[in-house]
């Protein structure tokens, strides 16, 4: 691996992170992601199965300066991230950055957001430290390269996703370039994440934006108290690249600064595996042309990663389990978008619980997952899909190369707040406090982070 700089690169980023340096889409971008993530974090509180644990487990430290989303409570920081960036991660409905290939929402707002309310920092800081937060997990992403990371066992969102929790946190806190140092220095003895949940449907993965957010959190408090973390966390010879990729990207540090990423990041329309959305558009398009029973065979082509995450094996993605087996099962959500056209949470929610119907396995069994050079040949720019379904009528045919909610077809304010409203809703949040959290979050800069808080607060402890 040629010399870099990377580690240095990026304190230096995130110590000259303001939020005047931040042009207005990116101001707006920023709060619709903080909304998105405010509805996915009270949608786990009532939809995620694993959440009781989370809450128990990750307990602790009552009465803290923090605010837990789900419940409302005032916990320490440290865990208060942990709660919250486990729970936004929950249902796996949060927003994705596809070069990268994860999720930066989800351990890099609970950082942030802990260390505003300890340090009473501005709507304007947490709003910088979020952007920052989300430029160096996607550029760690990009550098240690999301096949390669993948195929070592790790899950980016947890790996990389400590760097960026770091960042945001540590910009919320001011730390200097010297400080983000010693913080990175830390996240290089902390990161972690592997993938073995795949076998078995475990809710590891649920976990790991939460404890991602925690270490951010404390390698912060860490560096900020003055203690001495490792140099040249990133580039070094037992550094995150050497270590965590057979083949890094080292040239992906060019590129920081050059641009925000959370301007190329998706906000999710459907609760599964983000591989999967290009195909799921193609076939709830199908879906209204055909009749579920007349389908043969459907051949869905996407990029390699894809099928290893959602159609390999493809005995046991044809046989999922749980709701965690749904979401990673590209012949499930193949037969959920031709059954009912639909793929939203509700639908997801609803078609686990009747996973031994004989015409949805029908259509499982009926689903290959395959990876073309026609569809192969645009990753990671554009996670497409190609769709192939023959019925009894006839072959049908999509071809989507941008998944809804992509930069390219985003989410604007409307379809944000819908998708707020549904996940809000469902959790018995009522009209008066979604109103509010909506109205607070639009006006954030003119507002506080307390008036925030407050309203998570009123919004969680008025739900049942």
């Amino acid at each position: 691996m040629p010399s870099i700089d990377a580690t240095a690169k990026v304190a230096a980023h995130c110590a000259e992170t303001s939020f005047a340096s931040l042009p207005t889409d990116v101001r707006e971008k920023l709060k619709r992601h903080l909304l998105d993530y405010l509805g996915v974090t009270l949608g786990a509180r009532e939809h995620a199965e694993s959440t009781p644990s989370i809450l128990a487990g990750l307990g602790g430290g009552e009465g803290g300066e923090a605010t837990a989303i789900g419940t409302g409570e005032r916990r320490a920081p440290d865990r208060a991230a942990a709660v919250n960036g486990a729970l936004a991660h929950s249902l796996d409905f949060d927003d994705t950055h596809r070069e990268s290939s994860l999720h930066p929402g989800a351990p890099v707002i609970p950082a942030a957001l802990a260390v505003a309310e300890r340090e009473g920092a501005t709507t304007e800081r947490l709003l910088a430290g979020v952007s920052a937060g989300f430029d160096v997990a996607c550029v760690l992403g990009r550098a240690v390269n999301p096949d390669a990371h993948y195929d070592r066992g790790f899950h980016g969102t947890a790996t990389c996703g400590t760097f960026g929790a770091i960042a945001a946190a540590g910009v919320v806190a001011g730390l200097s370039a010297d400080e983000f140092e010693a913080a990175l220095g830390v996240g290089g003895s902390q990161a972690a994440g592997s993938l073995q949940f795949l076998s078995n449907g475990a809710w590891n993965k649920r976990l790991h934006p939460g404890l991602a957010a925690r270490r951010g959190v404390t390698a912060v408090s860490l560096a900020a108290a003055g203690f001495r973390g490792a140099d040249e966390a990133i580039e070094g010879e037992y550094g995150f690249l050497n270590g965590y990729t057979g083949d890094p990207n080292p040239e992906a540090f060019d590129r920081l600064g050059d641009g925000h990423a959370v301007m190329e990041t998706a906000l999710k329309p459907y609760p599964c595996c983000r591989y999967m959305h290009a195909a799921i558009d193609a076939l709830t398009e199908i879906g209204e042309q055909v009749h579920p029973s007349t389908v043969n065979s459907v051949v869905v082509d996407l990029p390699e990663p894809g099928v290893r995450l959602t159609g390999d094996p493809i005995e046991r993605k044809r046989r999922p389990s749980n709701f965690v087996d749904c979401q990673f099962s590209m012949p499930f959500s193949s037969a959920l978008a031709l059954s009912t056209g639909e793929a939203g949470l509700e639908a997801f929610l609803d078609a686990q619980t009747r996973l031994d119907d004989p015409a949805l396995r029908g259509l499982m069994d009926a689903t290959e997952v395959v990876s073309t050079e026609t569809v192969q040949s645009l990753f990671p720019d554009q996670w497409a899909a190609r769709v192939v379904v023959e019925t009894d009528g006839g072959t049908r045919e999509r071809f989507v190369e941008t998944a809804l909610g992509e930069p390219e077809r985003p989410l604007g304010w409307d379809g944000v707040t819908e998708k707020f409203e549904s996940l809000a809703r469902s959790s018995g949040v009522g009209e008066d406090a979604r109103r509010e959290l909506v109205g607070v979050v639009r006006e954030f800069e003119d507002r506080s982070v307390a008036d925030l808080t407050d309203a998570v607060r009123r919004a969680a402890t008025a739900a049942p």
